[in-house]
């Protein structure tokens, strides 16, 4: 399949309805075609060995279905995290949407903390919106890792709204391993709108209790 045969069954299969809804989630500027994540998963399954489909000849930044397919298969056909990691930092940053960070991140290969801390010392200052957030989606990984309170120096005020709430969102899911590492956080933190986001979070997650929710619910 080439590129141009891509975009033309893509087109052939869109659902209106769905692009409609897709685009109103997507915050961005991109078109939404219509097609649904697990379709365009199983596109990206079936081509990864396709020398055809050349990811030189995608044209990028126009349709949402069509960065996701991009990134995704780049990723896939990338057998080593190192190969992957340098793949993000050096394109990422053409991602116009949180559904191309917050997707693709599953297409990432066993990684060490290590690895992952290299890679979000190297983005989370980027001048880039989604390099910065792509450095605290791939930190979710690490939620259980003690190390990853070492992010909680590095984390200030951003006016960037899909930056903050992955901050947001990263914090919520450390406080399920480390719920008084994060009370200690936010109860300092001079942010009040990353503070009430992460709030926020941990008070629609089913993974705190009652008793704890309302600890944090304090903090407003």
């Amino acid at each position: 399949m080439t590129y141009q045969e891509l975009e033309q069954h893509l087109l052939s299969i869109s659902d209106k309805k769905f692009a409609d809804f897709s685009k109103s989630l997507s915050n961005s500027d991109y078109i939404s075609i219509g097609v649904k994540n697990p379709v365009l998963k199983e596109i990206v399954k079936s081509h990864i060995n396709d020398e055809e489909l050349r990811l030189e000849d995608f044209k990028l930044g126009t349709y949402l279905e069509v960065d996701f397919i991009y990134f995704s298969l780049a990723l896939s056909r990338l057998k080593d995290i190192d190969k992957q990691l340098s793949f993000l930092k050096d394109n990422i940053h053409l991602a116009k949407s949180w559904a191309i960070t917050d997707c693709v991140s599953t297409y990432i290969k066993k990684c060490t903390f290590e690895k992952y801390w290299d890679f979000y010392l190297s983005m989370y200052k980027s001048k880039y919106t989604y390099d910065r957030r792509m450095s605290y989606i791939l930190g979710l990984k690490f939620y259980k890792d003690r190390r990853i309170l070492k992010i909680l120096e590095r984390l200030t005020y951003n006016e960037e709204y899909m930056v903050m709430m992955s901050e947001a969102w990263l914090l919520a899911t450390t406080a399920i391993a480390y719920p008084n590492e994060v009370y200690d956080f936010l109860k300092a933190c001079n942010d009040l709108t990353l503070k009430r986001k992460t709030i926020s979070k941990i008070s629609d997650s089913y993974r705190f209790d009652l008793s704890t929710k309302n600890k944090f619910k304090s903090l407003r």
